[in-house]
């Protein structure tokens, strides 16, 4: 009788190790999965003018840009899509968001030319969002004043 209780005992934590290891299996799957939707992480954002000078921000923290300033963003992961947004500064104008420009990965690069009429105001705040399909990842908010040059 010894024995026989010992051996269901023994079957009954084979088969308990057996079902967690297989559970830990579904979750390792589903966590890589979920890692491999992720949007891209946003590792770099320059703005260059004409002449291929790098705008950088002042004391105020303000980057002057002008009419076909070149902005490009450099992405790490997959990526399917960027756009960019612009609102005019001010006491809460979110509801003037508006689209700037979007475009499709170049390798792991966004690059776009701002035009001066794309925006609604000369003075205000841009960001990036980019995609992995439907998921996406925004940028820090660039404060900007555009200037004709």
């Amino acid at each position: 009788m010894k024995t026989l209780k010992k051996i269901v005992i023994l079957g009954i934590t084979i088969l308990t190790l057996t079902a967690c290891k297989s559970s830990d299996d579904k979750y390792v799957t589903l966590y890589k999965q979920l890692l491999d939707k992720q949007p891209p992480a946003i590792e770099k954002i320059t703005f260059e003018n004409k002449s291929g000078k790098i705008l950088t921000e002042d004391e105020s923290g303000l980057i002057t840009i002008y009419n076909n300033t070149e902005l490009t963003a450099t992405v790490k992961g997959d990526s399917t899509e960027a756009e960019v947004y612009f609102v005019p500064s001010g006491n809460d104008n979110s509801e003037y968001k508006q689209l700037v420009t979007s475009g499709k990965a170049n390798h792991d690069k966004f690059i776009f030319t701002l035009k001066e009429e794309e925006f609604s105001d000369s003075l205000g705040y841009l960001w990036i969002v980019v995609y992995n399909n439907e998921l996406g990842r925004k940028s820090e908010e660039f404060k900007i004043s555009l200037t004709e040059e």
